[in-house]
């Protein structure tokens, strides 16, 4: 058992740094990762469905079942690049997205032209913890990354970053508020000079 969990780790691990390296690749000078999507196994249930759905019918026909199962297997293959190709990394600078297959799109967005981060969460999400997160950036430019495990966290960023400029809007606005109030002030103090009559 402690074998299969070492190898299964290792595996993983080797996945992760192929990923890490393909995003240092990415990354310009001065830039670094804040948050990396983790993807839910979720995105198997598709293809797993079927394969058991083609072992339950080739009981019964077995050219359906073995019809079935080749579906199944080309559907399996295509979740395993899916989920290998896909991609959603903010730095400190843009977002970075990678998906397709037939038609690979690598799109990187800089924060300052992001609009929104939202959640689409059906109930299969809600349940085992997984959604798709959609990026809307400025000029109605949009990235959907489904199966996301971290989902909220991305969403969480999206709000603390937001919050955080218009908190700084606020102050700048209570600073030239103070500003302008100690300008009356010191008007109001220096007393005017009178005119002399000659």
């Amino acid at each position: 058992m402690s074998t299969k969990k070492e190898t299964a780790s290792q595996t993983t691990r080797a996945s992760n740094t192929t990923v890490d390296s393909e995003i240092q690749k990415i990354l310009v000078d001065g830039e670094h990762v804040i948050l990396r999507a983790k993807f839910h196994g979720a995105i198997y249930w598709k293809s797993v469905a079927v394969l058991i759905f083609s072992v339950l019918i080739g009981l019964f026909v077995h050219q359906f079942g073995i019809l079935f199962m080749i579906v199944g297997a080309i559907m399996l293959c295509i979740a395993i690049l899916t989920q290998h190709y896909l991609l959603l990394v903010i730095t400190n600078k843009r977002v970075l997205a990678r998906y397709g297959l037939l038609q690979m799109d690598v799109i990187d967005i800089r924060l300052s032209k992001i609009e929104s981060i939202d959640l689409e969460r059906m109930m299969p999400g809600h349940v085992f913890g997984y959604a798709n997160v959609v990026v809307m950036g400025t000029g109605q430019r949009l990235i959907r990354i489904p199966f996301v495990k971290n989902a909220n966290d991305f969403r969480k960023f999206y709000n603390e970053m937001v919050l955080a400029e218009e908190g700084n809007e606020e102050a700048e606005e209570i600073i030239e508020k103070e500003k302008a109030t100690k300008k009356t002030a010191a008007k109001k103090k220096t007393p005017t000079k009178k005119k002399k009559k000659t």
